[in-house]
């Protein structure tokens, strides 16, 4: 009996956590602090945040630091190319390991079949390396995913 009923309460438990539309994660996170969404659409100039109720939030892309969609965590991380600093992009964290972070940026200037470039950075805004095809194998090996 005891079995039966503590099989009840997790079934109970996990339907009510599956059921949850936000429990994918899908959040903004932005200089004045986090708003959790239970779905995210990337707009021209905005990002629009929809909460579990229903409200919109409309959040401009110069005030968002990171956001989730669809269990996906982008970063604004500055952008070399070379050693020279264009700006600051959304770039997709793949993995992190030993303070090191890797990060995958899709950059529309390059063909589209191989527009990823992959970047390590030592901490938020410290560039480690970009990835090339000399340091990749390395790359991949110490990350187990590229």
């Amino acid at each position: 009996m005891k079995t039966l009923v503590t099989i009840l309460m997790v079934a109970l438990i996990s339907a009510t956590i599956s059921a949850n539309p936000s429990s994918k994660g899908d959040y903004v996170l932005t200089k004045d602090g986090k708003l959790v969404a239970a779905k995210v659409h990337l707009g021209f100039f905005k990002i629009h945040a929809k909460s579990t109720d229903g409200c919109v939030a409309e959040v401009n892309y110069n005030d968002v630091v990171t956001f989730q969609k669809n269990g996906e965590t982008f970063v604004k991380k500055p952008l070399y190319n070379g050693k020279e600093l264009s700006g600051e992009v959304f770039m997709k964290k793949i993995s992190w390991r030993n303070g090191l972070g890797l990060y995958c940026y899709e950059d529309p200037s390059l063909g589209a079949k191989e527009n990823k470039r992959y970047f390590v950075f030592k901490d938020e805004n410290t560039l480690w390396l970009e990835v090339d095809s000399k340091s990749a194998e390395n790359i991949k090996n110490f990350y187990n995913r590229m």
